[in-house]
């Protein structure tokens, strides 16, 4: 344990050391002013320090001084701050708190009083050590979890006819968003992006139950119609206890057929994709079917497009729509990106909008589907 002293008489320093003493705690340092105390640090902060007694004299015209030295140690030790004084004016102690004192010691000094406040103070710094130990592992756990949920990610898929990349950035907390996508056959590709309502642990984990069932679902159900009714169930009887908050899913799934040059979609309350063909021309891919989880059985509304020639499919989650106040999407930016490869277009769609370099509220997720036919 390191206790700092700074300011007390030698006299009253002896008289501290042995209140200290009486109570078995050792480690005192003592410094006559604070500047003193930063200047010798290395000596004594190779531990922390766990609790700071500053003694003051207020006198007329120093107050400001003292006030100031009382942020410098709030800023530079983050352990709790005992003012030691005479002075008991309600005004000035109160403003010593606001600066960032823990407690003051009134002096002169009264063994019991200062045993009381002493004890307090250690027992509030072992519980904030205990705290930010915990913070820490917490924050240590949340990183794994990320990378488990964006190592669950597809990795880019690269057929004949086409290219499907995504970009995921993670928000500074949990998320639910996730995507994936599965080669049918020869003709069929099959692309879902969801994204689970809220964030934390709660909707990360929900996010990676739907995702263990994808492959199995999607594989051999096929059909949007179909796919999107079978998740609806499943995710409606997760939460089939009355004594789980109910979670409600976004999402949107996508059947590309090179065969017939047709694409077959389900938005069930997701964010509108944007179909763009090589000429410009931009097909919007709205809601069209309720969201996922909230009854047993939904309405699912399938909707087919024609494709023919150079397409471009841009899917994404409402993260998206945190970049700009105005809460929507600016389609002339991907106008832009067209004659980029799928991939090279997500990267400087990333750059430009410098995603990598900012925390969101939410995850971002964004997927470019490329076809040429």
């Amino acid at each position: 344990m390191t206790i700092l002293i700074i300011g007390s008489s030698h006299k009253e320093f002896l008289r501290l050391n042995n209140y200290f003493n009486t109570l078995d705690i050792t480690g005192i340092r003592r410094f006559m002013t604070v500047e003193e105390a930063k200047d010798d640090q290395s000596s004594f902060l190779q531990t922390e320090v766990d609790l700071i007694i500053f003694d003051v004299i207020f006198t007329q015209g120093y107050d400001e001084e003292i006030y100031q030295n009382i942020q410098l140690l709030h800023r530079w030790v983050d352990a709790p701050i005992l003012l030691s004084t005479t002075y008991d004016k309600t005004k000035t102690i109160e403003k010593a708190f606001e600066c960032g004192i823990f407690d003051f010691i009134p002096k002169p000094f009264s063994y019991t009083h200062f045993k009381a406040r002493i004890q307090v103070a250690l027992k509030y710094r072992e519980e904030t050590k205990l705290r930010k130990h915990r913070e820490m592992n917490w924050q240590k756990e949340l990183a794994i979890a990320k990378k488990v949920q964006k190592n669950a990610l597809t990795p880019p898929l690269s057929l004949k006819h086409i290219q499907v990349d995504g970009l995921y950035v993670t928000s500074n907390t949990l998320g639910g968003d996730m995507y994936s996508w599965f080669k049918i056959n020869d003709d069929l590709t099959a692309i879902l992006l969801f994204d689970v309502m809220g964030h934390g642990v709660a909707a990360s984990l929900i996010t990676m139950s739907i995702r263990s069932l994808l492959k199995g679902m999607i594989t051999k159900l096929i059909d949007p119609v179909f796919v999107i009714n079978d998740l609806n169930r499943h995710i409606y009887e997760l939460f089939s206890d009355e004594n789980m908050d109910r979670f409600l899913v976004t999402a949107i799934y996508i059947l590309i057929d090179t065969k017939n040059n047709t694409l077959h979609y389900v938005n069930a309350s997701h964010p509108s994709g944007f179909l763009f063909g090589k000429y410009g021309e931009t097909v919007m891919l709205p809601a069209n079917t309720p969201i996922l989880g909230l009854f047993p059985t939904t309405q699912v509304t399938k909707k087919t497009l024609k494709l023919s020639g150079w397409s471009r499919v841009i899917l994404y989650t409402d993260g998206l729509l945190t970049l700009n106040e105005s809460q929507t999407i600016d389609v002339n930016q991907f106008h832009s990106y067209a004659d980029q490869d799928n991939a090279d277009a997500l990267q400087i769609f990333s750059e430009n909008n410098n995603l990598l370099e900012n925390y969101y509220s939410d995850d971002i997720t964004v997927v470019s589907i490329t076809i040429t036919l």
